[in-house]
């Protein structure tokens, strides 16, 4: 999945969508499923997402596919996904719905940034010795 080629998983995509772009994405004919990035990229890059999202390695997620073929690894890769995303897919649409508490975050936020950013400033200023 890449964002330059128009196929990234958002935060924001849903269950259905995120199987939407993973069923979308390129496989190769080969029937069994094997991790292998340099002759066979595209099948290594899910197998890759999904053994990341398990906290698995590939060859582990390759091994339970087997000769199941690609509609099984595009499976995989879309139950490990969205699981994985669930609970941050929960949490963002809570504060989805709380724009009060997200604004205050931010202005909180942005105090703390300032004050930090006088601190440093007023450092400078001793430093090049130009209080003006």
């Amino acid at each position: 999945m890449s964002k330059s080629r128009g196929n990234a998983i958002t935060l924001a995509a849903d269950a259905d969508e995120t199987a939407r772009l993973i069923r979308g994405a390129k496989t190769d004919s080969e029937r069994h499923i094997a991790y292998d990035p340099v002759t066979r990229p595209e099948v290594s890059s899910l197998l890759l997402l999904a053994a990341l999202c398990q906290n698995r390695t590939p060859e582990q997620v390759a091994a339970d596919i087997g000769s199941a073929g690609a509609a099984a690894l595009k499976r995989t890769v879309t139950e490990a996904v969205n699981e994985y995303l669930a609970p941050i897919r929960a949490r963002r649409s809570m504060y989805a719905h709380d724009r009060a508490y997200v604004r205050q975050v931010v202005r909180e936020g942005n105090e703390r940034a300032r004050a930090v950013a006088d601190a440093t400033l007023a450092e400078v200023r001793t430093a090049m010795n130009s209080h003006y």
